[in-house]
């Protein structure tokens, strides 16, 4: 069962927030935010609660969130910020990935409606903001960049969520993770050239020469992958050039996704085989074809999967073991195709990939 707010009111609420004055994010400024929403603030033993006119029942899942500056966030605010962020959720479910993701596709179509194209958009994966490990559905977001404050559709445990915040300390955050240690961003970052977009910077992405690291980080990014794809309205067209010996650089892979994910393995260029592509999990096209649109035609594919049903980490393990197979030596010989990088209007660096362009 979904519980939602109507479209009408999920943008009442969004303007309100944006229009807020939270002054330098301190109490007293979130205090009269509060307020202005019809909310009481409550002091309490474990900090403030913000207390709404929600069912009793469903009140804990119902109620706004601020997020004070504490360990994981003190190091990124310069502006004696004492709050980081006020989260409202939109929709409460108790159904799987697949009805987080109709209510969050439901909230964005509104909020596009009524805010013109997220200026930022892309999913958090691990870590996100200020370290937090986001709901195990997905973590896709829309951001809607001001130079003081932001805007957010993000995905909460129980379903979407709007999240004021102040721009500079998230970004800070962001930029500071650029400093190419294993792991230091996941997901997907996208920005298009509007002009709210201005000062953006984007960090640099990790790289790594261990396969094991390599096969991590790519089974999470492929994981939720479908959800966050199709609740951001977005399809992703990734071929994975590899240099195989005795190769230019050849697209091995091809990864399509959009509200479902199909990856195929292209053998055509390749002076090496692997004896077996379906021991390894490839399924011969010959026996059940490819479902999706694909650019390039392959004998074998991974099946195709949907939301809530990808195992990110087998299909990972599958494409590291067809690699190593191949001879590759290392996950630095791998890159991305030239238009990967360009959705939709946007840019997209892939930080859970850690692949850049093919040069």
């Amino acid at each position: 069962m979904t519980m939602a707010w109507d479209a009408a009111r999920v943008v009442e609420v969004a303007r309100r927030l944006r229009n807020a004055e939270t002054g330098a994010w301190s109490e007293a400024a979130l205090r009269g935010v509060a307020q202005g929403l019809g909310w009481e603030w409550r002091d309490t033993a474990d900090g403030p609660r913000l207390i709404t006119d929600a069912e009793p029942n469903t009140l804990a899942r119902w109620a706004p969130r601020l997020r004070p500056v504490g360990r994981f966030e003190k190091d990124y605010v310069h502006g004696g910020e004492e709050y980081v962020g006020l989260s409202v959720p939109v929709a409460v479910t108790e159904g799987g990935a697949a009805a987080k993701v109709a209510a969050f596709r439901d909230a964005a179509a509104a909020l596009t409606n009524e805010f013109g194209t997220a200026p930022i958009m892309g999913a958090y994966g691990e870590p996100g903001p200020f370290y937090d490990f986001g709901p195990s559905w997905g973590t896709p977001f829309l951001r809607w960049r001001q130079r003081e404050n932001s805007l957010e559709l993000r995905a909460g445990e129980y379903g979407p969520e709007l999240l004021l915040q102040p721009t500079d300390p998230v970004e800070n955050w962001f930029w500071r993770q650029g400093h190419g240690e294993n792991y230091a961003l996941g997901g997907f970052f996208g920005s298009n050239n509007d002009p709210a977009n201005a000062g953006l910077g984007s960090p640099g992405r990790w790289r790594t020469t261990d396969w094991e690291v390599f096969a991590s980080t790519l089974g999470d990014f492929l994981r939720a992958l479908p959800a966050e794809t199709h609740a951001l309205g977005i399809e992703l067209d990734l071929g994975i050039h590899a240099l195989v010996p005795g190769t230019g650089g050849p697209v091995v892979f091809h990864i399509a996704c959009g509200e479902r994910l199909e990856i195929v393995f292209d053998t055509e260029d390749l002076e090496v085989d692997i004896a077996d592509p379906t021991a390894l999990g490839w399924i011969p096209h010959t026996v059940q074809p490819a479902v999706l649109e694909h650019w390039i035609e392959s004998p074998y594919h991974s099946g195709v999967f949907d939301i809530g049903a990808v195992d990110g980490r087998k299909l990972a393990r599958m494409m590291v073991d067809t690699l190593r197979g191949l001879g590759v030596a290392s996950p630095h010989d791998l890159s991305l195709s030239d238009h990967a990088q360009r959705v939709r209007g946007y840019y997209v660096e892939y930080y859970g990939l850690t692949l850049r362009e093919n040069p």
